[in-house]
């Protein structure tokens, strides 16, 4: 048994060129052969980068060789059928066979895209291709390393990747690629919003207010200097005494116990002296305990419980503290924290109704006409869309310069106009389906280049111009026809409403026949030409009758056809230039169809028989009839009709059997 492998890797590598304004980005590919049938197969990896689901790609692959000389390129490819959510990856497992063998590079782009509503997305122009910025990894030499992922840890985001966002697409920090309509990363769920204020190196916030710089803990509280008082003298000094003489005795010694008492006493001054300072000493320690220790650990502490998300214990510290340091600007941050928790959890409601209090801080604002946005793509994509365009309004009232705001508004137009086009379908009326595709092409023309706004204002006029023509509204639907130009079988309706109209108004001509048959003429159209001659006089008029008498009278009932007579007067208008054929269609009541000329000759006046150029055997009762036409016009419109009733009389003949 040979010993291979089946399926070998010619070259594989990352799509580094796209179209920013495609649905689905191509980001990888994977070229293999397959050693046993020799086919090249090509594996592509997609992702959705659209807010609905796809059903069908269409690539176009350029097959290159060894060289990266271009081979061939292949033409709306399609994938095999898919069904991919928003945000979500594909096409890895879909198989498409490259039918040049000497491919062995590959560039695949996305020619068209279809998807489950309907709807579809086709590339405009191929110089749209732009260059892919694959994600950034963090690095730790970076001086904002630690910034950054301080950020990452409070965001609850990963600090893979830096934020990047570029035409058609943004990168989140966990390196998912996401389309530029998308609000959070399809993979790790992160709030765009959230990720480019504060991933994002190419974002700069107004720098911050300096805050106390925190003394170390060994200098904190810093003891006050408290001076050594000395006890006063509980007694008056000594006199000065002159020295004794020398005659004079020497004085007595004095008693040893007085002289304790007096050392004792010294001794209890200065005890009651150093106790005063020692309490004085504490009280003021105690007080800078109280007054400086005691608040500042409270507010570490808060610091703390901020950082690590207990908003609860932090808002009770905050708020006993009052004005201590920036105890107010941190109930601030975290009343913002707290909304972007809810917004990061989807709770874009929530959001609103805890900004509602605190609307005067900076930032809330910003944050508010974030939510409402995300509640419309949401009711958007759940298809609530009365809802989302409650919010779309809410959004023109309050912030109409938000970003994202002809976004969604043209999301909401085009869906108002496909629902309106096929209510319109449903309706029984002409009229209100009328009305219905009138307010379609409305909010179409309000979605302004949205996908395929312009085909489907094309679509909705081309079937009120059908309502038109199937009521004989012919000026209205020649009005609308006209408009749509060569779109659809639009030109061609056109022409046939103004003919139809024309031979509606043989009687009463107006303006309007005698210029719709001229531009029929000018365009070519088949019979207008005789038509218009017929009404503006050129040609030729006659006069028919039709008896078994050599008479002008016009015969009700006959029973011998052989016995007819056609009498005729020819009258040749101006223009005529010369002699005109009569030309007669006859239908007999046993179903006999056929044609012939009653004036070979040309001639002006005559009679002719009947039966000198007509059949006149019929043994089926019922009704002739005969129409007359001149050469010049063709048979478009007959110039005279003839019927009467043929009764059949069987002659002896016709009864006997043997005849039969």
């Amino acid at each position: 048994m040979p010993n291979y492998q089946r399926f070998q890797t010619i070259s594989a590598g990352a799509q580094n060129r796209f179209d920013p304004d495609s649905p689905v980005w191509v980001s990888r590919y994977r070229l293999t052969l397959d050693v046993e049938s020799g086919k090249r197969l090509l594996q592509v990896r997609m992702v959705n980068l659209s807010d609905k689901r796809v059903r069908q790609v269409f690539l176009r692959i350029r097959c290159m060789e060894a060289t990266t000389r271009q081979v061939t390129t292949l033409e709306m490819i399609p994938l095999p059928a898919v069904l991919v959510l928003p945000g979500r990856a594909f096409g890895d497992d879909k198989i498409v066979e490259i039918t040049p063998a000497d491919t062995t590079f590959v560039e695949a782009f996305v020619q068209r895209v279809v998807f489950s509503d309907g709807t579809s997305w086709n590339e405009e122009s191929t110089n749209n291709y732009i260059a892919f910025a694959a994600p950034v990894p963090v690095k730790t030499d970076d001086p904002d390393y630690q910034l950054y992922r301080e950020r990452a840890e409070q965001g609850g985001v990963r600090n893979s990747y830096y934020f990047h966002s570029q035409k058609g697409v943004w990168t989140c920090t966990c390196g998912q690629p996401n389309g530029s309509a998308a609000l959070r990363c399809a993979h790790c769920g992160a709030d765009r919003i959230w990720l480019e204020k504060n991933m994002d190196p190419e974002y700069r916030e107004p720098a911050p207010q300096q805050q106390p710089h925190e003394p170390a803990p060994a200098q904190n509280p810093v003891p006050m200097a408290v001076p050594v008082m000395t006890a006063p003298p509980i007694f008056p000094p000594y006199p000065d005494y002159p020295p004794y003489p020398d005659n004079r005795p020497a004085p007595a010694e004095e008693d040893e116990t007085e002289e304790d008492e007096e050392d004792s006493g010294s001794h209890a001054g200065r005890n009651l002296a150093i106790a005063l300072a020692a309490v004085l000493f504490l009280s003021i320690a105690v007080f800078s305990v109280f007054k400086f220790l005691m608040p500042y650990l409270r507010y570490r502490n808060a610091v703390s419980a901020q950082s690590s998300g207990d908003y609860q214990t932090a808002v009770a510290i905050f708020e006993d503290l009052g004005d201590y340091k920036d105890s107010t600007a941190r109930l601030d941050q975290i009343a913002l924290q707290k909304v972007r928790a809810a917004m990061s959890s989807q709770d874009y409601a929530g959001a609103l109704q805890l900004l509602e209090p605190i609307r005067a801080v900076e930032g809330a604002e910003a944050l508010r006409a974030d939510c409402i946005y995300s509640l419309g793509v949401l009711a958007y994509n759940n298809g609530e869309l009365d809802t989302a365009w409650s919010y779309v309004e809410q959004l023109e009232k309050e912030y109409p310069n938000y970003e994202g705001l002809p976004t969604l508004r043209q999301y909401c137009d085009y869906s108002f106009g496909n629902r309106c086009a096929g209510e319109a379908a449903e309706l029984s009326e002409p009229g209100e389906r009328i009305q219905a595709y009138e307010e379609a092409i409305r909010w179409f023309t309000e979605a302004g280049d949205y996908s395929d706004s312009a085909d489907r204002i094309l679509e909705c006029r081309f079937r009120i111009g059908m309502e038109q023509m199937n009521q004989n509204d012919l000026p209205g639907a020649i009005d609308t026809f006209t408009q749509l130009g060569d779109y659809k079988e639009a030109s061609q309706y056109r022409s046939d409403c103004m003919f139809s109209y024309a031979q509606s108004h043989l009687e009463n001509t107006d303006r309007t026949t005698m210029d719709y048959l001229a531009t029929l003429v000018a365009e070519g159209y088949e019979g207008a030409q005789e038509l218009l001659d017929r009404l503006s006089g050129v040609g030729y008029r006659f006069n028919l009758s039709l008896s078994e008498a050599v008479s002008n009278a016009k015969v009700s009932i006959v029973t011998d056809l052989n016995g007819l007579f056609i009498h005729y007067e020819v009258d040749h208008s101006a223009g005529s230039g010369g002699a005109v054929l009569i030309l007669a269609r006859y239908t007999l009541p046993d179903g006999r169809q056929g044609r012939g000329i009653i004036n070979s000759d040309g001639s002006a006046v005559g009679t002719k028989s009947w039966g000198s150029a007509f059949p006149t055997e019929c043994k089926t009762s019922g009704e002739v009839k005969i129409e007359f036409f001149d050469s010049e016009r063709g048979e478009v419109e007959p110039l005279e009709t003839i019927t009467f009733e043929y009764q059949y009389q069987p002659s002896a003949s016709d009864d006997d059997p043997e005849d039969g």
